[in-house]
């Protein structure tokens, strides 16, 4: 078991790069990339929130939302719930990029699983998601609704 673990600790790490080079010529690094997938599938967040779904630290959050700003793609708002918190939405430049992006990863993933037949493809799904479970399951974010 311990060459399967060492494998899929290799691999994620062989992703994370595949996908760093896919996102460079789009000008995001591959936490704006993933922040911009919270922010489309989620809706406006507050910065805490994309903070504990990326695991990063307040200051890199911090930067990335000035840098995403910057570039257009969100916009920040101080929380009207909490004048300490700021609350990200994505601009139509940012939902337009998202889509890029989108793109790119389908290819990546098609890359990915080049030469692997659907039975494989399960089996993985099935082992992948019983260490999830094992692990604690996924980080949930707060409901959308309670979130506000």
């Amino acid at each position: 078991m311990r060459d399967i673990m060492m494998l899929l600790h290799e691999t994620a790490g062989l992703m994370r790069r595949r996908f760093e080079q896919a996102a460079r010529p789009e000008g995001l690094t591959l936490m704006q990339w993933r922040a911009l997938g919270l922010l489309e599938r989620n809706g406006p967040m507050r910065q805490v929130e994309i903070k504990e779904a990326l695991e990063a630290s307040p200051m890199t959050i911090s930067d990335l939302a000035e840098r995403m700003q910057a570039a257009g793609l969100v916009t920040r708002q101080t929380d009207p719930n909490d004048s300490r918190a700021k609350t990200l939405t994505l601009t139509a430049s940012g939902h337009a990029k998202f889509a890029i992006m989108r793109q790119i990863s389908d290819a990546v993933f098609d890359e990915v699983a080049l030469g692997i037949d659907d039975e494989t493809k399960m089996a993985l799904r099935n082992g992948l998601n019983a260490i999830k479970d094992n692990l604690g399951g996924a980080i949930s974010l707060p409901d959308k609704d309670a979130r506000r």
